[in-house]
């Protein structure tokens, strides 16, 4: 354990062997945040300060809890299994799976996803006799979710109110927890019940938090509550990469940290062991602009100086997408690989000039945020076959598979089985089998049955991968994709087959990984692909590294967005230069941050001014292409490669480029107002007008 203390820096050794009392660890992008947790865990175990089951571990991912798992156990071996550890909505199942009866379920319950959840919705608002598009259910669940994550009581108003409560007394009636319950049915559980908090608090001698800046509300609440028994908590987070307020997070929270905790120690990680001392440079002139943060400053260790922040200015969003193509295949050229590129984005909307251009150059990319392995419609359907089979009061899954494959059991058979059951509180599967039918329908329902029931024999037979198998084939779902017709049916099987291999490889119960499946997070199937550049957005991007990172449109309204800033002003302005400084911090080696003077915005040609974080950077870390003369054509011989000074420079122009001296500056027409030329041929020009979207014009009719 020594060792290991030994390969620590002196703040990351601080965090680690301070262990009573309450800790705030301030932890820059890159200076080993999960190597002080796990260090600190293992710490507190080799000190016998405590039994592996009175450390709690809160994360947000899965995939953070699994890395955190792994290190901890090459640390301490097999003492590790009894840490709680896992990310908050994992351990307010655990507890509710446990106090079941107190929190109002009764076990076992199913969780629903924001699918479910939605379609649930959707039932209650046609039950209630509103129409679906005024009262939009996706819309509706994201306020339930919103609601609940930020502890409020309410939607807004007298109708939506009526919706949610219906909405609780359906999840009530299926026995059923969404995503935001297995937090909030948690907190109410242990302030209901005295003794059982007062059993956790007594139990939790050490809690420690992982990315603390992004709690929500009701997170931070069940923090609280585990933790109020020794008072050892430890949070670790960046105040600076708190990006979250749009889905409920606070950065308040870890901002008054020490006001909630008197006497809670600070310890600033600042060394950071991922980027050049120019990248880290760049972003801290940009983050000190923000008025609400606790302070530090980010310092390289080991990374020699680099190239400096290249600041590019392009004519259009076109050339913008061409020019990153350019550089990232002179990059390759060079000797990169395809896994070194990224292009980060302030919103999805932004990949669609780069999807365009890869595609026609056959470069590698992969949309990371595209559809997932478990969001396809053939894993919903055969997930939503297991969950019934598991879990016969599932109405939510029985909805989706009623008609599929087809058995004549339509629409207007499912609403007359919701119906019934409703009024004889029964469970779909229940009702089909008891209610009055037409004879073709009531064969069809029985068979319906019957596979279920048949399946449910096996499951103390046989492994769960193989009873999925049976039921799925006994379903017929397996033959409908066998016989189908469609192009991508094949592709459809694989996945399913898939599904079932992982099943197996798990080795668990098909209870237990349906749990699995339930508690996945955004972030948890979205690896860094092999091959392949990744295009995403900023916020998809926070916790990843990439030895090339692109940043383009950087323009006033893209980023900062015109919108956050409208709805929320200042504290919105400060969480874009967040998202900014996170996207920086991204690099490892070398950052681009790209801006263009025309785009195309919703089906209109804009000119748009350059970011004002863009200003804000300090010009020592930065090099601006493209700002002189108006010449902003970006070429691919920017010089990315080692041995130019380290810095980017443009392609110096022949005789024959200096014709397109006009190329980049503003003019005006009088009819079709004012524009930027981006292409100057024989006395015509190209402009692209604001309003009037790109038009030839005679270079004598511009002023």
């Amino acid at each position: 354990m020594e060792m290991q203390l030994e390969l620590l820096n002196e703040g990351q050794r601080e965090a680690v062997e301070h262990t009573e009392g309450p800790l705030l660890v301030l932890s820059g992008a890159g200076t080993g945040k999960t190597r002080v947790l796990t260090t600190r865990i293992a710490w507190i175990l080799h000190r016998n300060l405590a039994a592996p089951w009175m450390v709690l571990a809160l994360t947000f991912t899965n995939k953070a809890a699994g890395e955190m798992k792994s290190r901890l156990r090459s640390l301490v071996g097999d003492s590790s299994e009894g840490v709680w550890m896992g990310t908050f909505h994992s351990i307010g199942l655990r507890l509710l799976r446990a106090n079941a009866e107190a929190a109002g379920l009764k076990n076992p319950f199913v969780i629903l996803n924001d699918d479910d959840q939605k379609a649930v919705v959707k039932n209650v608002v046609r039950s209630m006799g509103l129409d679906t598009k005024e009262f939009v259910p996706a819309d509706i669940a994201d306020k339930i979710s919103f609601m609940k994550d930020t502890g409020k009581t309410g939607l807004g108003s007298e109708k939506l109110d009526g919706i949610f409560k219906a909405y609780q007394a359906e999840l009530e009636r299926m026995n059923a927890a969404d995503f935001g319950d297995l937090i909030i049915k948690p907190i109410k559980m242990l302030i209901d019940n005295p003794e059982i908090l007062k059993k956790y608090q007594s139990q939790f001698r050490y809690v420690l938090v992982d990315e603390y800046q992004d709690t929500n509300a009701s997170q931070y609440q069940l923090m609280r509550l585990l933790a109020s028994g020794h008072g050892n908590i430890c949070c670790v987070g960046d105040d600076d990469q708190s990006i979250y307020s749009w889905r409920g997070s606070e950065v308040k929270n870890i901002l008054g940290f020490d006001k909630e905790y008197k006497g809670a120690k600070i310890v600033r990680l600042e060394k950071n062991y991922r980027s050049t001392p120019e990248i880290l440079g760049a972003a801290n002139s940009l983050i000190k602009n923000n008025k609400g943060r606790l302070g530090k400053s980010l310092e390289a260790v080991g990374a020699e100086s680099g190239e400096k922040v290249q600041i590019v200015r392009v004519y259009s969003d076109i050339s913008e997408a061409e020019g990153i193509a350019d550089a990232i295949q002179e990059l390759i050229d060079a000797g990169d690989d395809w896994s070194d590129m990224a292009i980060l984005i302030r919103n999805a909307s932004l990949s669609r000039l780069f999807e365009k251009e890869f595609n026609l150059r056959k470069m590698p990319f992969r949309l990371v945020g595209g559809t997932k392995f478990y969001e396809r419609a053939e894993i919903r359907d055969a997930v939503a076959y297991a969950r019934l089979l598991i879990y016969p009061f599932d109405d939510v899954s029985f909805a989706r598979i009623f008609n599929v494959p087809k058995r004549g059991l339509g629409d207007a058979a499912l609403a007359g089985v919701r119906e019934f059951a409703r009024a004889n509180h029964l469970s779909c599967l229940d009702a089909i089998s008891v209610m009055p039918l037409p004879p073709r329908m009531a064969k069809a329902a029985a068979e319906f049955v019957k596979v279920f029931s048949d399946a449910r024999e096996l499951i103390d037979v046989l492994p769960a991968d193989e009873v999925l198998q049976s039921l799925l084939d006994r379903a017929g779902y397996i033959g409908m994709w066998s016989e189908s017709k469609d192009l991508d049916a094949k592709d459809r099987l694989d996945r399913i087959r898939e599904l079932i291999g992982v099943i197996k490889d798990e080795g668990a119960s098909l209870e237990a990984f349906l749990e699995q499946v339930a508690l996945m997070t955004s972030g948890d199937e979205d690896g860094v692909p092999g091959a392949a550049i990744s295009v995403m957005t900023i916020h998809a991007a926070k916790g990843l590294e990439f030895k090339n990172v692109f940043l383009p449109a950087w323009e006033e309204g893209i980023f900062p967005s015109e919108r956050a800033l409208a709805e929320s002003g200042t504290a919105a302005l400060e969480e874009e230069r967040r998202l900014a400084y996170v996207a920086i911090t991204r690099a490892i080696r070398r950052a681009v941050i790209s801006f263009a003077m025309s785009r195309l915005e919703f089906g209109q040609r804009k000119n748009n001014m350059q970011s004002i974080f863009i200003d804000e950077i300090d010009e020592k870390f930065a090099v601006k292409v493209g700002f002189n003369k108006g010449y902003v054509q970006w070429s691919p011989t920017l010089h990315f490669r080692q041995g130019h000074g380290g810095q980017a420079r443009e392609k110096t122009k022949s005789e024959k480029d200096k014709k397109f001296e006009m190329i980049g500056k503003m003019v005006s027409h009088k009819e079709l107002g004012k524009g930027v030329v981006i292409e100057l041929n024989d006395g015509v020009a190209t402009v692209a007008f604001g309003e009037a979207g790109i038009k030839k014009v005679r270079q004598e009719f511009l002023e």
